[in-house]
């Protein structure tokens, strides 16, 4: 079938109410049926709960303290404790989701709008214009995501602004680099082409077309990005230089039952498994975006469920 063929077949089929409804309960058995997509999923939207309803779900107050009560065990009124200055654990964890899910959420809106525009350009432009993005692009993969995001917070000041800031530049170029990768692939099929000998500008062609079919493994990258932007912000703040006290952060709540790990080590231990879980969740959503938008990988997946 030609591609004019195929577009024609396409566009009646969306015309076709029957034939619309069909494609989304298709859509939909196939995210529901993939187990990685919907326990990815799950954990994702019971994080994004506990962080929206933090203040009346928290137990206590994440900041009072509490010099009376130091290092209290375990007890109803305080399900994990207190940490050395008397404050709640459990608290703390629930209002440190807030901090880090933000982190991932902007990370990935920044590095996935600017990545795709940068990698998008330079895939499909090609020429001197490709050779300095590459160039720009290969520096910045030169150092480490989490070194260059602690430089640029040093250089920026401590704030959830600058982190956000930050953790996006550093991984923006990961987005970019497999962007560019997906728009060289693209950019020599028939279809482009065709847009060109019908008289359509090259930022139209862009936008409305490579763009669109490049986006999939991008997506999967940049959730993948959001798992990686958690745990940087976790570092920054366990180094002292991400969100400042008294704003309860996982990384925070880590550096602060690093002092007394060997009397309360569930302190430490309760905010490691908080990040970790909500990493997994995010690994798992990008594994089952992966299945579920590439053709190839579905079916593959398809043929070894039959």
């Amino acid at each position: 079938m030609s591609q004019i063929e195929a577009v024609s077949t396409q566009n009646a089929s969306m015309r076709d109410p029957e034939a619309a409804r069909r494609r989304r309960r298709a859509a939909i058995r196939r995210y529901t049926g993939h187990p990685a997509f919907v326990i990815g999923t799950l954990i994702l939207a019971a994080m994004f709960i506990v962080a929206a309803g933090a203040q009346w779900i928290a137990p206590n107050s994440p900041v009072q303290t509490n010099m009376a009560l130091i290092l209290a065990e375990p007890s109803w009124t305080y399900p994990l404790g207190t940490d050395q200055f008397g404050r709640c654990v459990l608290s703390r964890l629930i209002h440190g989701a807030q901090i880090s899910l933000q982190v991932g959420f902007w990370v990935v809106l920044i590095s996935l709008t600017f990545g795709t525009l940068i990698g998008a350009v330079a895939g499909f432009v090609g020429g001197w214009m490709e050779r300095i993005i590459v160039a720009l692009i290969d520096t910045m993969l030169a150092f480490p995501g989490f070194l260059l995001a602690l430089a640029l917070v040093a250089a920026q000041g401590s704030s959830l602004t600058s982190v956000i800031t930050a953790v996006a530049i550093a991984y923006t170029p990961r987005v970019a680099t497999v962007m560019r990768s997906v728009v060289l692939t693209i950019r020599p099929r028939p279809f482009i082409e065709a847009s060109r000998a019908i008289g359509l500008s090259s930022t139209r062609i862009l936008l409305s077309h490579v763009i669109p079919n490049a986006l999939p493994p991008v997506i999967v990258v940049a959730t993948v990005s959001a798992a990686t932007a958690i745990l940087a912000e976790a570092g920054l703040s366990f180094l002292g230089l991400g969100v400042q006290p008294p704003t309860p952060t996982w990384g925070s709540v880590i550096a602060d039952g690093q002092t007394v790990i060997t009397n309360r080590p569930l302190i430490s231990l309760a905010a490691g498994m908080c990040i970790a879980i909500t990493v997994i969740g995010l690994n798992l959503l990008g594994d089952g975006l992966r299945d579920t938008l590439d053709p190839q990988m579905r079916r593959q997946t398809g043929a070894k469920m039959l």
